[in-house]
């Protein structure tokens, strides 16, 4: 175990700030601050968590290690993660507008209310699925960063790290989830721009700018078609524009998120062209920072996996503002979510397979959100079959091929909508019925 100085100080207040905070405030939290903040989450608070929400340690391993072995998937991924913030910046005032008008914050709730569905937990668990999924796997990775710096087995650790990130959000609720955005993200922004400064003089060899490596084309292909797509379909980024204080705020919030965001993100495809990525993220970081600010990474590493489980959980309980339970009730509920969640990050395979099985089931979300968005609603069997068969082609398919496994998904996810489609569709052209005409033959007969 490290000798407890200062760094191990700095250290441990990344982890204890955002649970301080919410002892702090657990008095003078709303049952609405408890949910959705009450809706009012200012510009400041809003880029921050863009930040948190969009740089993970996911992102540190598919951006890195895709990078490493293929540059322009690597590119591919920093300029679409880009232009899906970028999308949600121009949606943000429809997304907003049409949630309010419904008078819910979550996507989830969104869709429910759409197509009349009164019991939303049909649809609450696909989504659940992939967001734990991915929740799961920032879980294990701060499990493997205290492991390492506590000397403790991986078991412990993560049961450990669940603790920790369950005790603070269950107290604090989405509210202090957004707050300590602030305080994480200047971790973040401080880390990154250290190894952009430590590195950027690297010429890197990208002579196989072009090749895919191990990877094939309907991969690159799927990175341009369905990841800008994704950060729309996060449940995460969507209760960020709802709960925005005004759409301006949320288009702005974006627009500036979205810029820092690409800085970040190509600081991660430059330390992959230098070879700096590992499946081991955190020696891999500490190398390639300046002699003396290695223990900098691990507290920016801590702050990244923090700052995204909480709000990778909290938008998955927006469902529960229509419960009758109280905030006692609303904190029992969010701790046992994460002793599943802590359950299910112990038995995750490998690391950056999750990751590719979590944003690729992402995309089986799209049939059924397109149609709320932008179709009639009242399609009740639809939505929910087409969320469920999408979810399970695509983790079905992974175990066939990695690179079309997200195209799977999405075909399976459309066939149940296309059908009650192409059902109406018929009905309307059919016109009215037998029974419609003979009443109206009759009338004119009178």
């Amino acid at each position: 175990m490290e000798a407890f100085n200062w760094q191990s100080i700095l250290r441990f207040l990344v982890v204890a700030f955002p649970l301080a905070y919410a002892l702090h405030s657990a008095r003078r939290i709303s049952r609405d601050d408890y949910i959705f903040n009450s809706a009012k989450t200012g510009l400041v608070t809003t880029v921050a968590g863009i930040v948190c929400g969009n740089i993970g340690i996911g992102t540190f391993v598919a951006i890195g290690l895709f990078s490493q072995a293929s540059p322009v998937i690597g590119l591919s991924l920093a300029l679409a993660y880009t232009l899906g913030l970028v999308i949600c910046a121009l949606a943000a005032p429809f997304l907003q507008r049409l949630s309010r008008g419904h008078g819910v914050y979550g996507l989830v709730d969104l869709i429910a209310a759409r197509h009349g569905i009164r019991n939303p937990l049909a649809i609450w668990l696909p989504f659940a699925f992939v967001f734990l999924l991915r929740a799961a796997v920032q879980l294990l990775a701060l499990a493997a960063i205290l492991g390492s710096l506590l000397e403790i087995p991986p078991i412990p650790a993560i049961a450990i790290a669940g603790l920790i990130a369950g005790v603070y959000t269950a107290i604090g609720g989405y509210r202090v989830a957004v707050r300590t955005d602030i305080f994480q993200a200047l971790f973040i922004l401080g880390g990154i721009g250290v190894l952009a400064h430590a590195n950027w003089q690297e010429t890197p060899d990208i002579d196989a700018f072009w090749s895919l490596g191990p990877y094939e084309w309907p991969l690159l292909v799927g990175v341009w078609l369905f990841i800008p797509l994704s950060a729309v379909l996060a449940v995460d980024n969507w209760q960020r524009v709802t709960t925005a204080e005004s759409q301006a705020t949320a288009r702005v919030g974006f627009l500036i998120g979205a810029a820092i965001c690409l800085l970040c993100y190509l600081t991660i495809v430059w330390l992959g062209l230098g070879g700096h990525m590992s499946n081991d993220i955190k020696a891999a970081l500490e190398n390639a920072a300046p002699a003396g600010l290695g223990w900098l990474v691990s507290a920016m590493l801590i702050a990244v996996i923090m700052s995204s489980v909480d709000t990778l959980v909290m938008p998955l309980m927006s469902s529960l503002d229509r419960s009758r339970l109280g905030l006692g009730g609303l904190r029992l509920v969010v701790f046992f979510v994460f002793l599943l969640l802590t359950i299910l990050a112990m038995t995750l395979g490998p690391f950056l397979n999750s990751v590719i099985t979590a944003f690729s089931a992402l995309v089986a979300f799209l049939p059924a959100v397109f149609v709320t968005l932008f179709l009639r609603g009242g399609q009740p069997v639809a939505i929910v079959l087409s969320l469920n068969l999408g979810i399970v082609a695509t983790i079905s398919w992974l175990n066939i091929d990695l690179n079309t496994a997200a195209f799977a998904g999405l075909v399976a996810a459309f066939l149940p909508i296309g059908a009650s489609c192409a059902l109406r569709a018929i009905k309307q052209m059919a016109g009215p019925d037998r029974g419609t005409l003979f009443v109206q033959r009759d009338k004119a007969r009178e």
